[in-house]
């Protein structure tokens, strides 16, 4: 046996660790995560702009170098927890504060991020509780019209809807 499990009826949950752009207001007050695809996109360009000799020293760089050493100072790398999902019979046990526990673990441990970020949807009371309470996030931003991906956890498939979001960090 491999090891790896041939069907999803044992998951209990999930969790996305991803490393991606924040853009920020001139102010402070505002911003947002950017989706992944502008994130690479920008970062892309950066290097690009560079001439070649300068482009070979950003080959093995961080996200994190690439974004401070080239991108404007409203633009930084950041770690978010994303897609954070618990199968409905495997809810109010824990399950979800251990996943972003270990998310953060890993963002500090093997990313070197001294903080992580996520989105969550603006109505969903459940999860800004579990942030804010028992992680202790604290709310940095909201986004009154964004993009959000709902997980269904019996189909593992991904639903896009519009929302209103917060960004909340906290420092590992």
């Amino acid at each position: 046996s491999s090891g790896a499990l041939s069907s999803t009826e044992n998951v209990q949950g999930m969790v996305t660790i991803e490393v991606r752009l924040m853009k920020c207001s001139a102010d402070g007050r505002g911003g947002d995560i950017l989706n992944a695809n502008m994130s690479e996109k920008m970062l892309t360009q950066a290097i690009a702009a560079l001439r070649p000799k300068q482009r070979r020293e950003y080959k093995d760089a961080s996200v994190i170098a690439v974004a401070r050493e080239l991108l404007p100072p409203d633009v930084s790398a950041v770690c978010s927890i994303s897609n954070l999902c618990v199968a409905p019979s495997a809810r109010r046990k824990g399950i979800a504060a251990k996943l972003c526990k270990e998310a953060e673990k890993i963002a500090k441990e093997e990313f070197g991020f001294d903080e992580m970020y996520l989105r969550v949807e603006r109505e969903n009371d459940a999860a800004k509780r579990l942030y804010e309470m028992k992680l202790g996030y604290e709310r940095k931003f909201d986004v009154d019209s964004a993009t959000a991906l709902r997980v269904d956890a019996v189909s593992g498939s991904y639903i896009e809807v519009e929302s209103g979001i917060v960004i909340m960090s906290k420092r590992l």
